[in-house]
């Protein structure tokens, strides 16, 4: 085959530009390694962090080996973080030196901010009128003694269902909405249902959804009168929309109660007994607890970027990282009522005397 000047040309300069890339600073990380270790691919470090410690001196020294460029090589397997990932301007490349988290070839690494909960037993006692058996039991997780929360809770990738009231995916209706007094009535057949502390309220309205946590539920007959906790409680009956309805032809809005012990009935669903220190699951069918991976979550974040706009972060890639089980306790704390795209509301309330005065 011949091969014209201009094609000569071309591959030479794709031959300058993969060797540029080929020479970039290798800073190695496994599941395997040791911080204290080099950083070569023989001797990797064991976290990303320590890795990135470690581009940050290249750069502040000014290493020669930084001049195309730093590749952290992330090997397989799985990274728990006890801290999210710090990148701060310090630790921002060039155009022609970036700083480049990747993935090792053919690799698949996690970063988690997880942690796995082992060494489940079936309880042996009866729960809510279940075979003994059917619940299964494990401590749940501390940190420095103290419970870890958490809403989700993952089942070999899989996230399971908070104990709630309803089977699989069926819900049901809000009989009505008191604005004034900031409480809602609800169908309440089920006697068997207690109120618990930390007990929520789930609602699908028009576009979008809340989180309420429940103060009190009050039985009359058939039906009960929910009230909740502030600030959700105010907002909730406040804003105009998202109301807690559709429309008058198709009935109130679908929700469901959830995170109680009493509603845990159903495979698939879990509870966190914060008083005990206990998690309960019932396995789904053909699921053997104790040979899957089950997570919760326990960092709200895994990487924080913080510059400022003088002194911003750049330069700075991730490449084949799988980021996984990150934390969201806001509605535990204060509730969840958005307006849309999942942007809470601080406050929201229609006004008595529209406009302004000219």
């Amino acid at each position: 085959m011949r091969f014209n000047t201009f094609t000569k040309i071309l591959i030479v300069f794709l031959l300058i530009c993969t060797s540029f890339s080929m020479n970039a600073a290798e800073i190695w990380v496994s599941p395997k390694g040791n911080d204290k270790n080099s950083g070569t691919k023989e001797s990797p470090l064991a976290t990303v962090q320590m890795a990135v410690r470690k581009a940050r001196e290249l750069r502040r020294l000014k290493d020669a080996s930084v001049k195309d460029g730093i590749r952290i090589i992330v090997m397989n397997g799985t990274y728990y973080l006890s801290e999210p990932i710090f990148i701060r301007p310090e630790d921002s490349g060039t155009p022609e030196s970036p700083t480049t988290i990747i993935a090792d070839a053919n690799a698949k690494p996690i970063i988690s901010g997880g942690i796995e909960i082992k060494n489940w037993t079936k309880s042996t006692t009866v729960i809510n009128g279940l075979k003994k058996g059917t619940v299964w039991v494990a401590d749940a997780p501390k940190k420095v003694g103290t419970l870890i929360d958490y809403r989700q809770l993952w089942v070999n990738g899989k996230k399971a269902v908070r104990a709630k009231n309803t089977a699989g995916t069926t819900m049901e209706r809000i009989l009505s909405w008191d604005h004034q007094g900031e409480t809602c009535w609800i169908p309440f057949k089920d006697k068997s249902v207690k109120f618990e502390p930390g007990m929520e309220m789930f609602i699908v309205q028009w576009w979008s959804t809340a989180n309420l946590r429940i103060k009190n539920i009050e039985i009359v007959k058939d039906s009960a009168r929910l009230s909740f906790e502030q600030p959700e409680s105010r907002i909730q009956s406040e804003h105009p929309w998202p109301a807690p309805w559709i429309s008058k032809n198709n009935g109130n809005s679908a929700y469901f109660l959830n995170n109680a012990f009493s509603l845990l009935n159903e495979p698939g669903e879990w509870y966190l007994d914060k008083k005990n220190a206990k998690i309960y699951y019932i396995p789904r069918a053909g699921e053997d607890i104790n040979s899957l991976k089950v997570t919760a979550p326990v960092l709200e974040s895994l990487v924080e970027v913080k510059g400022t706009i003088d002194s911003p972060v750049h330069h700075f890639n991730f490449k084949g990282i799988s980021f996984q089980y990150s934390n969201w306790l806001r509605p535990s704390q204060q509730g969840h009522v958005p307006l849309q795209a999942g942007m809470y509301l601080l406050d929201a309330y229609k006004l008595k005397t529209p406009g302004t005065p000219n």
